[in-house]
């Protein structure tokens, strides 16, 4: 298999050593999901991973324009590669339920694609103009920054105007598939990121077990409701009802709540073996990675596995050896 394994982690203070184990099992990069609402902080905790580990990529996923500014991520980038030189990747997106469970909305594509530009510049050493105001980083050698500095920026891209942003400045596209099962529209090195576990043998989707270590990402397939992959099924509708019963300004945050990271009781109410079948890419080995090569199919040069429940480094162990790492 030419597609790369890589891992997106629902940061918390046990990413790092979740990162050192992934890099002994030979994934080539870890990226921290960033939702300030949710996660643990996703720098620290990669500066941390940085001392435990010596090979593997360390990434953000995804910084968001309306987040921090551009020279604050820039200076933050900069530090850290120069714990980790050469393998640092920042990823930046238009943001969604980061951003509005902080009480806004995402960012539009054009100021994603000027944040790009900006942070590039800047890490270049460059002067860029912003607000109608001049500025640069002006890290001296006694700060232990050494400008300029060159790493990968990725884009978070999603739908038509996404990825024609992310041809026109990323270096590599990182995206999820059940927004479509087109090819994606990008050339370039292209991340896919999803969630599944692999079952042992004799089990199935709707053991206890099973649910329990795949249901926080599971749980995402029905936060997406009518828009994502169980659309039309008795869990999201049942889901969904639930949801749009609750006052307005209640949803968002029932939604979210423990997004990738945790089941709610909300959640337990609704994930079944279904859920977990059609709305992740678990199974037995042999169907796992069916799954993937069709991913590669449709053009993931890297597919980026973020495991959950209670035991993270079991889901990487065997995912790993379910790619046939």
């Amino acid at each position: 298999m030419a597609m790369e394994l890589a891992c997106t982690l629902s940061t918390s203070i046990a990413t790092p050593e979740h990162i050192r184990i992934a890099e002994e099992l030979g994934y080539v990069s870890a990226w921290c999901h960033y939702s300030p609402a949710i996660y643990a902080d996703p720098w620290m905790m990669l500066a941390l991973a940085s001392e435990r580990t010596s090979r593997i990529g360390l990434g953000v996923a995804v910084v968001v324009p309306r987040f921090r500014h551009v020279a604050d991520i820039a200076s933050s980038a900069a530090t850290l590669t120069q714990l980790a030189p050469g393998r640092v990747t920042v990823a930046v997106g238009a943001g969604f339920s980061s951003a509005a469970l902080l009480g806004g909305r995402g960012a539009t594509w054009a100021s994603v694609e000027a944040y790009v530009t900006n942070l590039r510049a800047l890490l270049a050493g460059e002067q860029i103009e912003l607000d109608g105001r001049k500025m640069s980083l002006l890290h001296s050698k006694e700060s232990g920054i050494s400008l300029p500095v060159d790493i990968p920026i990725w884009v978070a891209a999603h739908g038509p105007k996404g990825f024609g942003v992310a041809s026109r400045v990323a270096d590599g596209v990182i995206t999820n598939p059940t927004h479509g099962n087109e090819k994606v529209p990008f050339q370039g090195t292209c991340g896919l990121s999803y969630y599944g576990t692999v079952l042992e043998p004799g089990e199935t989707y709707d053991d206890p077990a099973v649910l329990e270590r795949v249901g926080p990402t599971a749980a995402l397939a029905l936060h997406m409701g009518p828009y994502g992959p169980l659309a039309g099924s008795a869990e999201e509708t049942g889901f969904t009802a639930r949801i749009n019963a609750l006052p307005e300004e209640e949803r968002l945050v029932a939604t979210h709540r423990g997004h990738l990271i945790s089941l709610t009781e909300l959640d337990r109410q609704f994930l079944t073996g279904n859920v977990v079948r059609d709305g992740t890419l678990s199974g037995q080995p042999a169907e796992v990675r069916a799954g993937l090569d069709a991913l590669e199919e449709a053009g993931a040069s890297r597919f980026c596995y973020t495991p959950g429940g209670p035991d993270i480094p079991r889901e990487l162990e065997a995912f790993a050896k379910a790619f046939g790492l």
